[in-house]
């Protein structure tokens, strides 16, 4: 896909109603700063993901001059057998929209999305947030933006370098499930454990039915004197236990008397709600436990993160840029006025020097001036002395120009690093909320005040209080058991019967949990095995690919030509907790030195220069893009003037390939970009848009086609 056309209508930068012509291999966008040129390079990735990541979550990209309220931005994109796709994208300030035009077909809402994926980058369709995968592919392999030259290699973790690659490479999709099988292993894990535990309580419930079935078989009958005192008592047990036991003689729940024909059916009715009061207990014991080791895992994991202050220190170093760039401003106007003050100090000097020189000539005699007779010699000396007269100089006002430009430069990189500092707080907070919140309803359930300030003995209590209930019951169950066989020696053989089935159930029951563990546990070591081979699947692609990059990436900076010995550069690949990692480090070739990390050797201007080459490596090697595209923003700003002539040669040299789309501040650097990149054979196209008088409705703009160069090209042998 190509770009063809863009109108913006209320969108950032332009309030009113822009057509533009983007259909040719190259366009040059020239204007000031502030007249519109990232608005324009916005609208294009704006239209695509719906998303500017840079500007954050949710950007405000209605203009506040629109007129309809409402931003609107429709982009034009054309694959090589000229079939368009229409992506329309708006916004009323509260919600978005999005309709796509595919030859006579129209989609809206999800299926425009889908449509769209499937048109630009298919790779997404598969995605867990498919224009979140999409917005990475953009903004790393197609979209250069102004702001965020470095953020690859400064402010993306390792980790997400290595995503953002194997997004690009097309194992994107590998590296997800990869992740969403780690996170379902551990579920995974998790819930076998507790699959474990109910194997454990069902082992000892067997043992204790074998435990009484046997005493069933050994012992005998109390002496009748004494079950009455332990029927009374047994049942006043119960009741504490919240058996349903009622007083009331005609209840169906009362207490019978030991000979009664009922006793046998209401102690086993009892002795069943028992287990079942057993079965919560142990249940709620073990909750209180798991939660317990969450509490204890999160507490340890967890760091602590102070947002506000993490804020007060983004705004202190936001208004430390503010003051840094004012400063600059007030020298940058103190040496203009210096200067200024300085050419005309020169233009005297000159003047006086030219006409002391002419004087000299013709000293001999009376003034040639005034006629006037005079000292010729004194005349000739102090003439002389104006001739070698030169002009003052002053550069203490160059020099804190020089060093104010140092600190606003600092300062925006300190407040980058706040800013990311900030994000990263704010999920971390997110992400306690929603912790808090879970744990909270379950600190609940177990009757645990969420405020209690010490949780941990709160949860401890709970599990020795339900453990002790558990065993007080189990006791009771064991000790109604017994008294079972008191109440009547007919009914031994009967309840030995009983405790049989129960038994039997219960030897099934361990059967089956033991089943279900060995199953659960190979199935987990199967999704292990899984996990490896995706996670070496997707190095393996992710190394693959770096190593067809990388001597595209070596020719590339080579060509840039950023250090004079660090002149070579790579990608180096590892795998840690699991996770890939991907880091660029730069080589001395001739001292034969360890890669080292950009940031220690290169100067700011070098490590723009590199991420250029980075992001042009990226764009270049990467079969399938998005759109077959490279678009830099104002790359002027970032680099120096060596730099940018290795950068405009090799934009010249692959604009066969890529559609070129550049912007620049300077006209000159305009006028040179036009040079290089213009038209050579009679299928080929350069746009120039120039912006500038910016107003109310948006820049002014004007757009035209670069002048073809006539010249035949002539091969040297």
């Amino acid at each position: 896909m190509r770009l063809q056309r863009i109108e913006l209508n209320g969108f950032r930068g332009f309030s009113g109603k822009h057509t533009l012509d983007l259909d040719a291999n190259a366009v040059v966008v020239v204007g000031p700063n502030g007249q519109g040129k990232t608005s324009l390079f916005d609208g294009i990735l704006w239209a695509l993901t719906g998303r500017l990541p840079r500007l954050g979550d949710d950007p405000g990209v209605v203009s506040i001059y629109s007129g309809s309220g409402q931003a609107r931005v429709e982009l034009t994109l054309a694959d090589s057998a000229q079939r368009t796709i229409d992506v329309v994208r708006t916004h009323d300030g509260e919600r978005p929209q999005l309709l796509v035009r595919a030859g006579d077909d129209e989609f809206q809402g999800d299926a425009a999305t889908g449509e769209l994926l499937k048109a630009v980058w298919p790779a997404a369709l598969h995605a867990t947030d498919g224009l979140a995968a999409l917005t990475a592919a953009v903004t790393r392999s197609v979209y250069l933006q102004q702001d965020l030259v470095r953020e690859f290699i400064e402010a993306d973790t390792e980790q997400d370098r290595f995503s953002i690659v194997s997004e690009l490479v097309g194992a994107g999709r590998v590296t997800e499930l990869a992740v969403a099988l780690e996170k379902a292993k551990k579920a995974w894990s998790g819930a076998t454990n507790a699959r474990e535990e109910e194997l454990r309580v069902a082992t000892e419930r067997v043992s204790k039915l074998e435990e009484q079935l046997d005493i069933l078989t050994r012992e005998s009958p109390v002496a009748p004197s004494n079950v009455d005192a332990e029927w009374s008592s047994w049942w006043d047990r119960a009741r504490e236990l919240w058996v349903e036991v009622d007083a009331d003689p005609t209840s169906l729940h009362r207490v019978p008397e030991p000979g009664a024909s009922e006793a046998r059916r209401e102690l086993d009715r009892a002795v069943r709600e028992l287990d079942v009061l057993r079965q919560a207990a142990e249940q709620r014991a073990l909750v209180a436990d798991q939660l317990s080791e969450e509490i204890r895992a999160h507490g340890g994991d967890a760091e602590g993160t102070d947002l506000e202050q993490l804020r007060a220190d983004l705004a202190a170093a936001t208004s430390e840029v503010a003051d840094a760039r004012a400063r600059l401003g007030q020298a940058e106007v103190r040496a203009a006025e210096r200067r200024h003050a300085q050419v005309q100090q020169r233009e005297a000097v000159e003047e006086l020097r030219a006409l002391a020189q002419l004087a000299l000539r013709h000293l001999d005699g009376d003034c040639p001036v005034c006629g006037q007779q005079h000292d010729a010699a004194r005349t000739r000396d102090r003439l002389s002395r104006l001739v070698d007269t030169a002009p003052s100089t002053d550069d203490d006002v160059e020099e804190e120009v020089s060093a104010l430009a140092d600190l606003v430069e600092q300062k925006e990189r300190e407040a980058a690093g706040k800013q990311a500092q900030v994000r990263d707080g704010e999920a971390q907070a997110q992400e306690e909320a929603r912790w808090q919140s879970e744990r909270d309803r379950r600190l609940k359930q177990l009757n645990v005040d969420p405020a209690e300030p010490d949780l941990a003995s709160a949860l401890e209590a709970v599990v020795t209080q339900e453990r002790a209930r558990a065993a007080a019951i189990d006791a009771l169950q064991a000790d109604g058991e017994r008294l079972a066989l008191l109440v009547t020696r007919s009914g031994e053989q009967a309840r030995r019967g009983e405790l049989e089935d129960r038994l039997e159930k219960a030897r099934a029951q361990v059967s089956e949990l033991s089943g279900l563990v060995q199953d659960r546990a190979a199935t987990g070591d199967l999704a292990g095995r899984i996990l490896d081979a995706l996670r070496d699947a997707s190095g393996s692609v992710v190394a693959s690919e770096l190593e067809r990059i990388e001597p595209v990436l070596g020719r590339v900076y080579a060509t840039v030509d950023p250090h004079p010995s660090f002149r070579a550069v790579r990608l180096l690949t590892r795998v840690a907790w699991g996770r890939g990692r991907l880091n660029a480090a730069v080589e001395d070739p001739i001292a034969g030195l360890p890669p080292a990390p950009p940031g220690l050797v290169l100067s700011s201007s070098q490590m723009n220069a590199l991420a250029v080459s980075m992001f042009l490596a990226m764009n270049l090697s990467v079969g399938s893009l998005p759109v077959q595209a490279a678009v830099l923003d104002d790359p002027l700003q970032s680099l120096d003037d060596v730099n940018l002539l290795g950068l405009v040669d090799l934009l010249r040299r692959t604009k066969e390939r890529r559609q070129l789309m550049i912007s620049t501040h300077d006209p000159r650097f305009g006028s040179l970009l036009e040079r290089k990149l213009r038209p050579v054979r009679a299928d080929e196209r350069t746009r120039v848009i120039e912006l500038d008088s910016w107003g109310r409705n948006g820049p002014a703009i004007r757009q035209r086609d670069a002048t073809r160069d006539r010249r035949e090209l002539r091969l040297v042998a």
